[in-house]
């Protein structure tokens, strides 16, 4: 049975692709945090659950010994969300994005590489339409996906000699308990910033909530993005990167034929009450 580990698989995306995989007779290496989801984990067929901070170095550098020497495959999916007006985060705020989303995956990737050589095996990142776009007020989440686009790109260049494919997947709006609590989010961040940012930026977080709550109601099944995976996992030509519905693949070509100075004007007239 090929073999996969797929970090932040105890809910959301992750657990939808741990549950295909497991469909499709894969053995999957679920890692996840909380108690819930291991015992959620363990019930499921072909599925083995790690207990794994992605961000505890050492546990990291442990992590070969609790998989098989040969993998034919490796999925990074965790991440987390750090939205707010850059003015308003704190630098520590800003180190926890991109050492979740950007740091932590490749190191989780340098950690399985040698068994993926000798599994003749791939690697997926989960990147976003948000690697592409910029929009105001989650710059820092955009800036991890811009650098999880680059860096997978240098990797799928510099594993050419040992034919290990390396694919992006670019999803919009999923429909995952993430997006389904992004307004209460929203919302204690709101809460967290100081007195003169929340003054400063009420017109623009005001309407950065609408925005969100629209966006909830469009929100796409996260079976399209585990059938993604699937396909990079398994596809006799994986491709380099998986746009996944007609809404992105149209704001990706708008936004590259736009002038940046439109495009400047029409997001930040999106996000302003």
């Amino acid at each position: 049975m090929p073999s996969v580990p797929v970090t932040g698989a105890g809910r959301g995306i992750g657990l939808a692709i741990t549950e295909r995989m497991s469909a499709a007779g894969w053995t999957v290496y679920a890692t996840a945090r909380s108690e819930p989801a291991f015992a959620r984990l363990d019930q499921m067929p072909n599925v083995n659950a790690i207990a794994l901070d992605i961000t505890d170095k050492d546990a990291i550098a442990a992590l070969p010994q609790q998989l098989p020497n040969e993998l034919q495959g490796v999925v990074n999916n965790a991440g987390i969300i750090v939205s707010g007006p850059v003015e308003g985060l704190t630098t520590d705020q800003l180190t926890t994005q991109l050492d979740i989303n950007v740091i932590s995956q490749i190191a989780v990737t340098q950690a399985v590489l040698p068994a993926l050589r000798a599994g003749h095996g791939r690697i997926v990142f989960m990147s976003s339409v948000s690697g592409l776009i910029t929009t105001p007020g989650t710059g820092a989440y955009n800036a991890s996906k811009y650098a999880i686009e680059s860096l997978a790109d240098a990797l799928r260049m510099e594993l050419r000699p040992w034919k290990i494919p390396v694919s992006l997947i670019e999803p919009g709006p999923i429909r995952t308990d993430m997006w389904g609590g992004m307004l209460e989010d929203y919302d204690a961040m709101t809460a967290g910033l100081t007195d003169d940012i929340r003054e400063l930026y009420r017109s623009h977080l005001s309407g950065s909530r609408k925005l969100l709550g629209r966006m909830q109601k469009i929100a796409a099944d996260p079976q399209r993005v585990s059938k993604a995976v699937e396909h990079a996992l398994t596809a006799s030509r994986p491709k380099r990167r998986y746009l996944l519905d007609t809404a992105s693949r149209v704001q990706k070509a708008v936004a590259a034929l736009t002038p940046t100075a439109v495009t400047d004007r029409v997001l930040a007239a999106a996000t302003t009450r």
